[in-house]
């Protein structure tokens, strides 16, 4: 099953909205009160004070219900929401901001915060949309890299593997240095998933699960890995194209070993 780095989405959520105020503040037509309850809400946001930021974007969108910021103001809330874990709420404010943003780069950072949301909860087709409605446009620095990374993860879950692996040759391409390598190089040029039973120290004990789950034959292979611990003994089973139908094995193997995860 897909993971990926921690909080990525509240690492690359919080890049934007404080640069923007000094650009759109700049051709509004608000008040010099709704210009610092923005710089207000942004330096909220900075203190970690969400619930506050969100209340005082909440009254900026009272008083200014049509002004040129009213997509960042969405966008904000949308960010304080996702730091609340009120994920629905966030969703509903990105959604209310791509419907009025006009800032080429306010819309693509709205896009990414959708993306995140839906690979958050496993929607991958909606996510994968999201992902490739901007990336020709994407900064190629850190920490962009880990949406290359989501997004391969993305469409390996949809069984899009060549895909997938160009966005994992990105990653080792622009971002040689990055912490993230090791697991981009586990998924590059994979094809499917499968189902791993166990590892073992010794090709013995890999022998009797084997037996054990001789039923599974002829979809049941083994394979030796040798690792920082040495040669260990893996037992893995069938080849899915995609997640979904992985998870559904999974589903049926569960009850009889706990342990079993799908992989890469």
């Amino acid at each position: 099953m897909p993971r990926s780095p921690g909080m990525f989405s509240r690492i690359l959520c919080l890049l934007l909205p404080f640069s923007l105020l000094a650009c759109t503040s700049c051709r509004t037509r608000i008040t010099e009160q709704g210009k610092r309850q923005l710089r207000s809400a942004a330096d909220l946001v900075k203190q970690a004070s969400y619930d506050a930021a969100a209340d005082e974007l909440g009254k900026f969108l009272e008083a200014y219900p049509r002004s040129d910021e009213v997509g960042e103001a969405h966008y904000m809330i949308g960010l304080c929401r996702v730091h609340s874990s009120q994920t629905h709420q966030a969703e509903r404010a990105f959604n209310s901001a791509l419907a009025v943003v006009d800032v080429p780069i306010l819309k693509h950072y709205v896009r990414l915060s959708l993306a995140n949301l839906a690979f958050e909860r496993q929607d991958y087709p909606t996510a994968g949309e999201f992902y490739g409605s901007y990336f020709d446009d994407l900064p190629r620095r850190e920490p962009f890299h880990l949406a290359y990374y989501r997004y391969g993860l993305v469409l390996q879950a949809i069984g899009q593997w060549k895909q997938a692996d160009v966005q994992f040759a990105r990653i080792l391409r622009l971002f040689p240095e990055a912490d993230i390598l090791p697991s981009v190089r586990k998924h590059f040029g994979s094809s499917h998933y499968t189902i791993e039973l166990g590892r073992f120290a010794s090709s013995e004990l890999a022998n009797r699960q084997r037996r054990e789950f001789a039923d599974l034959s002829p979809q049941l292979h083994a394979q030796a890995q040798r690792g920082p611990e040495g040669w260990q003994y893996v037992n893995l089973y069938g080849e899915f194209p995609d997640l979904e139908r992985a998870k559904e094995a999974l589903a049926g193997i569960k009850p009889r070993l706990a342990q079993a995860r799908i992989v890469p």
